[in-house]
């Protein structure tokens, strides 16, 4: 699938799907694992690569150099749509404008971006700003002009503990007039907010789930019932990040703790799942070919 069946395959993925649920990756083999899975998108999550590309909260020390890199090798990887975490744009005006063009080169199907003010802050973290909502606004305007009929632009707002549900709607509704494909959620909210918000704005509705933490806060609402508040995808930003962390812990201690991985035994993947999620089968036979091997 080429680069531009991608991006309009997200866009009917979008408008076809009554929902979507999409675990974020936060590396290529994780993403790959996505896709296994049968998701109909890659969702490249900010949080997860940070944490994996760097060891660092996420707090903005992503620049749009790394965070394009992960993508596009994702974009590559993978037979489907990618869908990446933008931040704030990684500047003003001109950076948002190099921003875009550069995630539509590395093959990307749509980017989100969120209405923080620059430093910004994980959408689970108090003490979030927010940028004027016409100024936002704007910068959708730009980045809808510098993404073309391709790239889809995704507006977040993380609105809610500054302005309240209307002012998110009210937020919502400009972004979307500006031209934004879909629109974004980057806080937790019920399901009567949700209902409210999606029966509000003029394009698909985006949310964030919540991880077991924060369930007090938003409950880990089911597939039927995100469908039911009209939702119509889902970003599970934290679930292979945060699974692999709990796993990579078990493992290591469970070898610290016995000396092997047989005595007690150790569920774990092996070579030969390694081996097929890699396509290691595939590249041999480019270099066996290569070196006239039989």
């Amino acid at each position: 699938m080429s680069s531009d069946e991608k991006k309009q395959t997200f866009r009917e993925v979008l408008a076809t799907n009554d929902i979507v649920l999409a675990p974020g990756a936060y590396d290529v083999v994780s993403a790959r694992i996505i896709r296994e899975s049968g998701a109909p998108i890659v969702y490249l999550s900010g949080l997860a690569n940070e944490a994996s590309d760097l060891g660092l909260p996420d707090l903005g020390f992503t620049t749009a150099v790394e965070m394009v890199r992960r993508a596009g090798l994702i974009a590559r990887a993978v037979d489907c749509p990618v869908v990446s975490d933008a931040d704030t744009g990684f500047g003003g005006p001109i950076n948002v404008v190099r921003t875009v063009r550069e995630f539509a080169a590395a093959g990307v199907s749509a980017i989100h971006l969120e209405d923080q003010s620059f430093p910004k802050r994980c959408g689970l973290l108090a003490g979030k700003s927010v940028v004027a909502a016409e100024a936002f606004a704007a910068t959708v305007r730009t980045a809808v002009d510098a993404a073309g009929p391709g790239l889809t632009i995704i507006a977040r707002s993380d609105a809610k503990g500054a302005e309240g549900v209307d002012g998110v709607i009210t937020r919502l509704k400009r972004y979307a007039d500006a031209g934004a494909g879909a629109v974004m959620l980057g806080d937790f909210y019920t399901a009567e907010d949700y209902e409210r918000i999606a029966r509000a704005v003029p394009v698909p509705l985006i949310a964030c789930a919540a991880d077991p933490h924060n369930f007090a806060v938003q409950p880990d609402f089911s597939r039927d019932a995100w469908r039911a508040m009209g939702v119509r995808m889902v970003v599970y930003w934290h679930l292979p990040l945060f699974a692999a962390m709990k796993a990579v812990r078990e493992a290591v201690t469970h070898l610290a703790t016995h000396g092997s991985l047989s005595m007690p035994a150790l569920a774990t993947d092996g070579y030969r799942d390694y081996a097929r999620t890699v396509d290691l089968d595939r590249w041999l036979a480019v270099a066996d070919r290569s070196e006239g091997t039989s």
